[in-house]
């Protein structure tokens, strides 16, 4: 976990110049495939009040292998999602910053007012959303809700593909829903 110094920052908060400084300075000092995530509200699906962001490897299998590779195909998914990659420069907090701030825009055009929780959202929250960062490209998805049940919600890594659970019944409620159908219904969904 990256946790925000201030301890007044909440979850519901867009991430900031600063908040992004310590992503990037975390992905480059452990050199590895990790990603920086966040969940940015309830409907976000964040555990925690206290503003952080989560560490872990980089799943190769996730939805996101496409801004890695050659072809670069994207892969069709049930929900709508911003993402840019770096290119050739080398991201920056300030260039990642100014990324962010701009895919939310995006995000909040699109899901703001749609999330579960729309109506009790604290002044100056952030439009629900997932925020998923490599040193490469970042991710904003945003959410209209963290779950469909206890055992059927999802995360940042969990929107792209990556299903952390804990007991055989959420494996099991998640086989029965279907995980295309259920991401579907915990981003905003594309127009077909």
């Amino acid at each position: 976990m990256l946790l925000a110094s201030n301890g007044h920052r909440r979850q519901h908060e867009p991430l900031d110049e600063n908040d992004l400084t310590a992503a990037l300075t975390a992905l480059n000092v452990i050199g590895k495939d990790y990603v920086v995530f966040y969940n940015c509200g309830q409907d976000g699906g964040c555990s925690r009040l206290h503003k952080h962001m989560q560490l872990m490897p980089m799943p190769k299998d996730s939805f996101a292998a496409f801004l890695d590779s050659e072809d670069g195909k994207e892969p069709s998914v049930p929900f709508v999602w911003f993402y840019r990659r770096f290119e050739d420069q080398q991201a920056t907090p300030t260039s990642v910053a100014m990324v962010y701030t701009e895919l939310l825009k995006h995000a909040d055009r699109v899901g703001h007012s749609r999330s579960q929780h729309a109506d009790n959202t604290p002044p100056g929250a952030a439009c629900p959303h997932n925020m998923i960062l490599t040193k490469r490209w970042i991710i904003i998805l945003p959410r209209r809700r963290a779950g469909i049940n206890k055992e059927a919600g999802a995360n940042a890594m969990g929107m792209l593909g990556y299903i952390a659970t804990a007991t055989q019944n959420e494996i099991s409620n998640w086989m029965q829903l279907g995980l295309t159908e259920t991401l579907g219904h915990l981003g905003v969904p594309k127009e077909m």
